[in-house]
């Protein structure tokens, strides 16, 4: 088949050249198609509940909002994890599927549930946008040196937002910051009194005069007129001037006699600050989940240039400060750089080793061919092109097929220095290695096949990689046996100089001397065969491992806890004082810190918590010497001096990912389950002091916030009873008069604002305060409300979390300057015997990349024995016979020295990235034995050759192919393994292992092979002679079997 279809490409030599163009073509159209993004998507498919009730603690959102929905929620389909957080106002419930899941009918499955639920106080359940953890694709802030930071707020809420909205792929934008208008009415209590009036008569009357009625139509003549009612209200003086009341004399009271109007804003949960401005505001851009980055961003910065050119006043302008593009920017510039320079590492060491331009270039063509016949496979499977899925492309595991061909024409061209070659020459030399190359290739796709075995993050971050290697390794498969041997044909087909390579002669003479001296030598075999063997076991027992490299971002986001409690103005003056420390360090391009809650309430954090954006430099603009890591060190240092602070380190997209797999903001966590909250927080703080003596531990914390004073009203029902005072009365009275609640609706245009009436904040700042507010009897008097309530300062939760149903408190930790399975072990023995609780009430489970890496390490458990079988496989296709793929394959843990090795001398540990480049090696070890096995088997079986003979002849033949291919697809990684640009983090483990590793295997194939082969194919020989002597004396055999078992039994004596 193979044969056929080699003769028939290179009969049809013409009509594969232009199929080939056309690919080419249509593999550049496919480049332009693809969305290009810095790294996959690796968030799973996750939905948020989101659930807001103004004035509820977090005990009752807990018990009325978040169990009922947890209780309804907990049947759904492929939900991998339920978890929730209950606070002040505020019921997050967050759901994770299950690998796979489409997140369109995940959504539709929570929908369904959540409609099953009926919510107190008129509570509404929400889905988030669908986005994914990763989506916060663009952050501005909004900048004018005149406008205030009100109208600031006005332009961002009705220009900026919706213009945004419109950009291709945006799901939502979000607001922190700023200044939300209302239209507010502060109530004087005293007033109130004097009128005899109440909160709820207000309201009431406020709301019956902002209504319209439609009065259907009515017909003149031949015309037919809507009727509209228009009483809606329009502006303050609209509210000042309803009537509440008429007194007894007929004089009306107006709202506007109760207190004073004005222009308020919604109570503020959060500030941002920026740099050496402490109080602005800022918008969050998120990308539809699945949708194309690169596209997306094209939008949004055509928007941004629309706000800041046409929509926006001359002198605000709309600013970003953590734009996706950048990364993707600088992602792609290091991974073109590698691929290019690779490219021509691959091309002169091509040159050194051939020492024909002609061949190095046809050879060469390889790389672009493989690159544009991937890309097409990659626009039609929907594949991405990023830093993993391109940037882990060996252009020497690609070249090495036309390598092989090539310098087997070559060497024919050797052989016949004073005559042209035929058709029939070059045919006959590429047949030769066809088979070899076809099966070797194939070996090393298959390699990559079981990186589809993945699960979740690692998954999507390697499975790009597994089909783009894939794709390219077939089209490089197709370039070498049908477009190769027809161009080298065309270069080579006259007499010409043949070069020689003094370096590589030199090295011939020197093998084959070591050949003759060291094949059928069982002692010197025995003992370097046992010393690799003690070598492996020695590296790769003491290699640190972890779940991934660091996935770097070229920005740091921190995590910062304040003291519990503290107010909101106080945060501020902290957060300045971080923007400050941090704004010492020359690296940091700026900072911007978000303190407390979003807008919308949909954070949960409180005041006392800061999360922080520090942009960096671009590193070769770094005049410090530092390396990012080392940056971090320095600014833990200068934190650690800052009283009140407590900072974690973690970047922007990884944060969010890590939110969602943890529940927390950070590499690892533990959770403390048990009901009783003071004793896991008991159990909780212990743990803190005994993980931060862990060496490697780093930012450790308790991740819930202590409980916090809480002011309580305690309905006293005998006594409201009495004055005839319902629940509601009391309810209304402290949700909107004390907390602003809004009582509806006020359209300026197209704008519309909350009304809110509410006591002046000098009648609600104290319990006091709050007791001596009234309510009305229903007789008319007025009561105060401590007559009918019980008002009292407690302490309460500040945020309930649960997962699965059961509350826990979390401890969240990083891990810095070792390997995460090392300090894991050593936390767990820690723990074990430092950390005093009840085992039957409290129980604690680690999370993070904790799960992560058992996950990994339990499937690459799986996945490595897989590819050996897929490898036996392919192999005994070719041979026919189990015991020389088992002999090939017996090498590649051998190879595996050099692997671990370069991570032992790099400082790296074994990680998902470097059992990548595990696998890779496996690929490329065995098609160097299968190029030597294969070339010996073919001495024997067609020229005759005696085993010894064939075995030195084989073995020398194929050592330039065999150190061309291993030196090329070594050199084609190299620039990736020294590679130190923004997103190299991820290639140089998997870069290090194939380098360092391929030194290994060329060497442990080109000395140990032959040996081994040697060895193995002599006994089989041995075998079968003693088999056919017992078959003869039996007299089974015939008289030329007889003859040969005679000829045999003489060559057997002669062997050493």
């Amino acid at each position: 088949m193979i044969e056929r279809i080699v003769n028939l490409s290179f009969a049809r030599r013409g009509v594969v050249w232009l199929i080939f163009i056309f690919a080419a073509l249509y593999g550049g159209f496919s480049w332009k198609q693809l969305p290009l993004e810095a790294y996959p998507d690796i968030a799973d498919v996750t939905s948020q509940i989101v659930t807001q009730v103004p004035g509820l603690a977090a005990e009752e959102i807990e018990q009325q909002i978040t169990i009922p929905l947890e209780r309804a929620l907990l049947a759904t389909p492929a939900m991998h994890v339920l978890r929730s957080r209950s606070l002040f106002g505020l019921s997050l419930i967050t759901v994770v599927f299950e690998d796979g899941v489409d997140g369109y009918w995940a959504r539709q499955r929570l929908k369904e549930r959540m409609d099953e639920v009926d919510l107190p106080y008129g509570a509404r359940a929400a889905l988030d946008p669908y986005s994914s953890p990763t989506g916060e694709v663009y952050r501005y802030t909004l900048e004018s040196p005149t406008h205030s930071l009100r109208e600031l707020s006005e332009l961002q809420q009705w220009v900026v937002i919706p213009r945004l909205k419109k950009a291709q792929s945006v799901v939502d934008v979000t607001n922190f910051g700023g200044l939300t208008t209302q239209f507010m009415l502060e109530l004087d209590p005293a007033r109130l009194l004097q009128y005899g009036l109440t909160l709820s008569q207000v309201i009431d009357a406020i709301n019956a005069n902002n209504s319209s009625g439609g009065g259907s139509v009515i017909d003149r003549g031949d015309v037919s007129y809507v009727v509209r009612g228009v009483g809606l209200l329009r502006s303050l003086d609209d509210m000042g001037n309803v009537v509440v009341k008429t007194s007894d004399n007929g004089t009306p009271i107006l709202v506007k006699d109760l207190g004073q109007l004005t222009y308020g804003n919604v109570e503020r949960r959060g500030i941002l600050g920026k740099d050496d401005n402490s109080d602005t505001l800022e918008g969050i851009v998120l990308l539809l989940k699945d949708a194309n980055p690169s596209k997306a961003l094209e939008g949004i910065h055509a928007a941004v240039k629309e706000l800041n050119e046409k929509l926006l006043p001359p002198d605000v302008k709309v600013v970003p400060y953590l734009d996706r593009a950048t990364l993707i920017e600088r992602t792609t510039h290091t991974v073109g750089k590698t691929l290019a320079e690779g490219m021509i590492v691959v091309t002169l060491v091509l040159l050194l080793f051939l020492g024909s331009p002609r061949a190095a270039l046809i050879v060469a063509l390889t790389i672009p061919m493989a690159l544009l016949l991937a890309f097409v496979f990659m626009h039609h499977a929907k594949i991405p092109a990023n830093l993993l899925s391109l940037g882990a492309i060996d252009f020497g595991i690609l070249v090495d097929g036309s390598v092989v061909v090539v310098e087997n024409i070559l060497r024919r061209r050797e052989a016949q220095r004073d005559k042209p070659l035929t058709p029939r020459d070059a045919i006959s030399a590429t047949l030769q290695v066809a088979r070899p190359i076809f099966f070797g290739m194939c070996v090393i796709a298959a390699a990559y096949l079981p990186l589809f075995g993945f699960e979740r993050i690692e998954y999507k971050l390697f499975s790009p990689m597994a089909s783009a290697v894939g794709a390219a390794l077939v089209g490089a498969l197709a370039v070498a046996l049908l477009l190769t041997p027809g161009l080298a044909w065309l270069a080579f087909r006259r007499p010409r100089k043949i070069f020689h390579n003094p370096v590589l002669h030199f090295l011939g003479e020197r093998y084959d001397r070591f050949l003759g001296a060291a094949v059928g030598q069982m002692r010197w075999l025995v003992g370097a065969v046992a010393a690799a063997l003690v070598a492996l076991v020695l590296l790769a027992g003491s290699i640190g491992r972890d779940f991934l490299p660091y996935l770097d971002e070229g920005s740091i986001w921190l995590q910062v806890q304040m003291p519990p409690g503290i107010t909101l103005d106080k945060a501020r003056d902290m957060a300045d004082e971080l923007r400050r420390a941090t704004r010492e360090f020359p690296e940091v391009s700026y900072i911007v810190t978000q303190t407390g809650r979003n807008d919308d309430g949909t954070d949960y954090w409180t005041p006392s918590h800061i999360e922080a954006s520090v942009g960096l430099h671009p590193y070769d603009q770094w005049k410090s010497g530092l390396n990012k890591q080392q940056l971090i060190a320095k600014m833990a240092e200068r934190f650690e001096k800052l009283p009140g602070y407590t900072v974690g380190f973690m970047q922007p997209m990884i944060d969010g990912v890590q939110d969602k797999l943890s529940g927390a903001h950070s590499d690892l966590t533990v959770k403390v389950y048990g009901q009783d909250l003071s004793e896991d927080r008991r159990v909780a703080d212990e743990m803190v002091g005994i993980l931060s003596k862990v060496p490697g531990a780093a930012d450790v914390a308790v991740d819930i916030e202590p409980p916090l004073p809480n002011l309580r009203i305690d309905l006293d029902r005998a006594a409201a009873a009495r004055y005839g005072i319902n629940a509601a009365d009391v309810a209304q009275l402290i949700s909107t008069g004390v907390g602003g609640a809004s009582i509806g609706q006020l359209y300026v245009g197209e704008r519309s604002y909350d009304m809110t009436v509410r006591f002046a904040p000098g009648t609600r700042s104290n319990p006091e305060a709050i007791g001596a507010l009234r309510l009305a009897a229903t007789n008319g008097a007025q009561v105060p409300l401590a007559d009918v309530a019980r008002i009292s300062t407690t302490v309460g939760q500040s945020v309930i979390v649960r997962e699965g149903g059961e509350r826990h408190i979390l401890v969240k930790l990083n891990v810095r300057g070792r390997d995460l399975a090392g300090f894991l072990k050593d936390a767990h023995e820690a723990l074990d015997t430092q950390l005093q609780y009840d085992h039957q009430k409290t129980h604690i489970e680690w999370g993070g990349q904790f799960e992560n890496l058992q996950r990994a390490e339990a499937r690459l458990l799986v996945i490595l024995p897989l590819t050996l079988g897929i490898m036996l496989v392919l192999l005994f296709g070719e041979f026919g016979n189990l015991r020389q793929p088992l002999l090939v394959l017996g090498v590649v843990p051998l190879a595996m020295i050099g692997g671990f090795a370069g991570l032992h001398l790099r400082g790296m540990t074994l990680n998902v990235s470097s059992a990548v480049g595990f696998i890779a090696l496996f690929g490329v070890a065995v098609l160097s034995g299968v190029l030597m096995v294969s070339q010996i088997n073919r001495l024997r079986r067609e020229d005759g050759l005696q085993l010894r003979e064939a075995v030195l002849e084989g073995a020398s033949s194929r050592m330039r192919p065999v150190l061309m291919t291993a030196t090329v697809a070594a050199f084609g990684l190299m620039p990736a393994m020294l590679a130190t640009g923004l997103g190299s983090d991820v290639q140089r483990p998997l870069a290090t292992v194939v380098v360092c590793g391929l030194v290994s295997a060329t060497l442990l194939t080109l000395l140990l092979l032959p040996s081994l082969y040697y060895v193995i194919e002599l006994r089989a020989q041995r075998a079968a002679e003693r088999k056919r002597r017992r078959a003869a004396e039996r007299g089974e055999l015939d008289d030329e079997d007889a003859a040969a078992v005679t000829t045999s039994a003489a060559a057997e004596r002669m062997a050493p």
